[in-house]
């Protein structure tokens, strides 16, 4: 084969080598999505109470120091995962199989004669995928839950710029061919 003959080959090869760049590296990058199912509120907890959270989390006070120390403990179906004693201002976080599933931060600590009050603003917390996806039990609610995406799905509608990526390569492969096609 002369050189001429083989340029049209290798032109094409480095288009679907462009292609292949483009396209899978943001299919790589959706493959850690982390969806909110808290996005910054904050909650208000007694001395000794209690906040559930999706998916069966929960998450007690469970003493005010007189030194401004909270002390906290996350738990799922009884079973405690992570305990901490908390100051204002510190933050409280629960990482399942390397990923953040809390970020909690101690806002204040408001004392009364009926006990003590604590805020924790602001609170996130992240889809555990080891655990079922939670359902909203109101429909009419405006909760961000039921809309969440699947993850590990790269169909070429979910992978962003796939359309725009076989558009242009589909023109460079007309312009090189129709370019060759008149040498000849």
């Amino acid at each position: 084969m002369e050189q001429r003959d083989l340029r049209p080959l290798f032109s094409i090869l480095f288009l679907f080598l462009i292609f292949f760049i483009c396209v899978f590296p943001v299919s790589a990058v959706n493959d850690d999505v982390r969806i909110r199912i808290i996005d910054g509120k904050g909650i208000f907890i007694e001395t000794k109470g209690e906040w559930q959270f999706s998916q069966g989390y929960l998450f007690v006070v469970k003493d005010v120091s007189d030194d401004g120390n909270v002390w906290v403990e996350l738990s799922l179906d009884g079973v405690a995962l992570k305990d901490d004693i908390l100051g204002e201002g510190s933050v409280f976080t629960y990482l399942h199989n390397s990923k953040e599933i809390f970020n909690i931060t101690l806002d204040a600590i408001y004392y009364g004669p009926d006990g003590e009050l604590i805020t924790f603003i602001p609170v996130y917390q992240y889809l555990d995928p080891s655990l079922p996806v939670p359902v909203s039990e109101d429909p009419d609610s405006s909760t961000n839950v039921p809309n969440i995406p699947v993850e590990n799905n790269s169909t070429a509608e979910n992978v962003p710029g796939f359309s725009f990526v076989m558009a242009v390569l589909s023109m460079a492969c007309f312009v090189i061919f129709k370019r060759f096609s008149r040498e000849k």
